[in-house]
């Protein structure tokens, strides 16, 4: 959706020789951290996915598409503003030694702020032009409110990425899902009085306030200061300079066809796309929670016991995440189709066919999104860059290209097929690292062929009864 000094956190060959076999209780202690966070990002997502789902289908009914469509394309500049600007502030403070220490966690905040400052600014002198291009004149308005939302998240407190760092996240699951309810609550009371594009604007601007103030509260001692340290600066900036590049080439590799879209297909079919991304990036979201909130920290422990320990605990990892969203997919990827027709209205029935072809782009990030946080958790921020740069390419020429030989179709083909080569570049990373189990890399494949026969089974039962 992963602790070494900062200044050696580039090359994990000038680490210290692993040390011996760890003892039996620190391997307990740590499947116990593995399954705990599991389960509780995976119960908090569950929740959170309902309210969701729950909220997207009244909201569909009080608003139109293109509503949802100008929506997407504001979350999208605004994702794509933090991406382009990610030093890897959170992943400093999970996996730096000195992440405890009080200036270095006064220098990420101050960090943090001066971003959110210098995105805003960058958000108001893109609105015209983008405007422009988009041919969307709404978005003069909707780009610098919709915005706030990048100085609000800026002022988040670093007791945050501390619950993260030591895998202590049941507050933190909590802070999602009650801010997440709070926003829902703001979009369906504000469509019912006044039905616009405004409903979902406010309720995130609502949300993010909440949870900005909500992170000072968490449970911890320490409190935030503006404070710079040129050292911890300096070293922040070491370690994230693979991955400011890798988190702006992920943007225009997972997000970027929401803006390359909208002169494609305009605001109303944008809006029925975003329906099936959705949909299709369920099964995978959950996953990612688990990566970046339990398995990168974890990861990130047990490096230094060796190749062998950090094989073994990264495949008894994927076991249960390999079930969970392969399957999953593969079940989804059947029953898509019957799921837009029953839940929503004949205005996004087009989104059954592109759910179905975006299962196989959920499948691929669910089958190399563990590999990516376990190269990072290594120092081999790089890999990751090399792999969202390739992506992003492809999605750049395949989707004009696609849009060439067969429209819509040929343009969802493009988006779904541009993950494959994460196959020739993460596996490979992991052969070289010597944490790399064909026989594992097939079984997952495996779990997702039995989703979709199962998915199949159940199409045939089920349709006949709507």
């Amino acid at each position: 959706m992963w602790n070494v000094r900062a200044a050696r956190m580039a090359d994990p060959s000038e680490t210290a020789a692993p040390s011996s076999e760890p003892v039996p209780d620190e391997r307990s202690r740590l499947k116990k951290l593995m399954l705990r966070g599991s389960l509780f990002e995976m119960g908090a997502y569950g929740l959170a996915q309902v309210l969701r789902l729950g909220s997207n289908l009244i909201l569909t009914r009080l608003l139109v598409p293109e509503a949802f469509g100008l929506m997407t394309t504001v979350a999208t500049i605004n994702m794509g503003l933090l991406l382009l600007s990610d030093v890897g502030i959170e992943q400093s403070v999970i996996q730096s030694e000195d992440g405890d220490e009080e200036d270095f966690l006064h220098t990420a905040w101050s960090m943090q702020i001066l971003r959110g400052l210098g995105l805003y600014l960058l958000a108001l002198a893109i609105t015209y032009p983008l405007a422009l291009v988009e041919n969307e004149m709404d978005l003069l308005l909707l780009i610098p409110i919709g915005s706030l939302n990048v100085v609000v998240s800026g002022f988040g407190s670093m007791r945050e990425f501390l619950l993260r760092r030591h895998v202590n996240i049941g507050w933190l699951m909590l802070l999602e899902l009650g801010t997440q309810a709070i926003a829902v609550a703001v979009m369906i009371g504000w469509a019912s009085v006044w039905p616009s594009i405004w409903a979902l604007v406010g309720g995130n601007i609502v949300r993010d306030v909440v949870r900005t103030v909500a992170t000072h509260r968490l449970p911890g001692t320490h409190r935030d200061r503006f404070r710079m340290n040129a050292a911890h600066r300096a070293a922040i900036v070491k370690f994230g300079r693979w991955i400011l590049g890798s988190s702006a080439v992920f943007f225009f590799a997972s997000y970027s066809d929401r803006l390359i879209l909208l002169p494609y297909i305009g605001a109303t079919m944008l809006g029925v796309y975003s329906i099936a991304v959705l949909l299709s990036e369920a099964a995978f979201t959950v996953i990612g929670k688990v990566i970046h909130g339990v398995l990168f920290p974890i990861f990130s422990r047990v490096r230094l016991e060796g190749n062998d320990r950090l094989k073994e605990v990264y495949y008894e990892a994927r076991l249960r995440l390999d079930v969970l969203s392969m399957g999953g997919i593969g079940v989804l990827s059947m029953l898509g189709p019957l799921i837009v027709e029953v839940l929503w209205d004949d205005r996004y029935i087009e989104a059954g066919w592109m759910l179905q072809v975006l299962c196989f782009r959920a499948a691929m990030r669910a089958l190399f999104a563990p590999a990516d946080a376990l190269v990072m958790s290594l120092g081999q921020t790089r890999i990751g860059f090399i792999n969202n740069a390739t992506r992003a390419g492809m999605l750049f020429v395949g989707i004009p290209l696609g849009w060439h030989l067969g429209g819509m179709v040929g343009i969802i083909w493009a988006i779904a097929v541009a993950e494959i080569p994460g196959l020739f570049i993460l596996w490979p990373a992991l052969i070289r690292r010597g944490v790399f189990r064909p026989s594992r890399e097939l079984l997952a494949l495996g779990y997702g062929a039995v989703g979709v026969a199962l998915g199949y089974a159940l199409d045939l039962i089920l349709r006949p009864l709507f």
